[in-house]
Parts: structure tokens; C-alpha cells; sequence
């Protein structure tokens, strides 16, 4: 299984952003099976969901809903009342970091599913302690 982050989906739907072609590339690997489920959460969705719609186009938010509905590979992962309040507690606990909300309930569902690796350009996976891919592309 992969984490597949708000910024994988971004950069895999607009052409425009400077990560487009390493995610079109490290997608060629994950058709193939590579490494295995593609697993997001529903707050990774509604970030991905709302950028598009803010900062690219409307049609893009309707392929992003196309791919992943379609999509057998993906599972979407729904954020429960407990995961809710334990991504609150990664927050409050790691002052530290300038991580997201978004990111710390990703944090905990990949430690819930024993999930290593992400596929995104968000290198706060790596400072949480996971495997960031594709490499070389931050």
C-alpha cells in the first residue's frame, strides 16, 4: 500500500504545476502494480478538491472526481471521530512543525494501516518519519 497525498493528485491532474511530469512518471510505476493499494483520505480529497477548484478549473475537479471514482486501485480511507481527534493531537503535540491538519490525520491513518511510504512533494512525511516518492523529485 501507498499514501497518495493532496499534492500527488494536484500535480498528477494540472499540467501547469512543476511536479506534473515526475507524478505522470511515478504513475506509470503505480499501474503496474508496484506498490500495491493507493490509499487517501477523505480530508486529502476535500484539500485536492478545493485547490483545484481555487486555483485551476472546475473541469479539473471533474476528471479528479472521474479518476478516483472509477478507480479500483484507490480506496478512500474516511476520516472517523477518533482518527478526527488523534490528527488534532499530532497538532498540538508537535509544535514544532508546521504541518497541516490535513497532513497530521494522514500521518495517522498511515500508522494505522502500517502504511511506510506517500507518494507526494510534501517533505513533512519525511521530518514525520515516512518514505516520500517518487525520490529525487522535491
Amino acid at each position: 500500500m501507498i499514501f497518495v497525498d493532496t499534492g500527488a493528485w494536484i500535480a498528477l491532474l494540472d499540467e501547469r504545476d512543476r511536479f506534473h511530469h515526475s507524478a505522470r512518471v511515478f504513475q506509470r510505476e503505480l499501474s503496474r502494480g508496484t506498490h500495491g493499494r493507493l490509499i487517501t483520505t477523505d480530508f486529502v480529497l476535500a484539500e485536492a478538491v478545493t485547490y483545484l477548484r481555487l486555483r485551476a478549473s472546475a473541469d479539473l475537479v471533474r476528471e479528479f472526481r472521474r479518476v478516483v471514482g472509477a478507480s479500483e486501485s484507490v480506496q478512500v480511507v474516511w476520516t472517523s471521530p477518533d482518527r478526527f481527534w488523534e490528527g488534532w493531537q499530532w497538532l498540538e503535540s508537535r509544535k514544532d512543525k508546521r504541518w497541516s491538519f490535513t497532513d497530521c490525520l494522514s500521518f495517522v491513518t498511515m500508522e494505522a494501516l502500517k502504511i511506510q511510504s506517500a507518494f507526494g512533494f510534501d517533505t513533512d512525511f519525511v521530518q514525520a518519519g515516512f518514505d516520500l516518492l517518487p525520490r529525487g523529485s522535491r
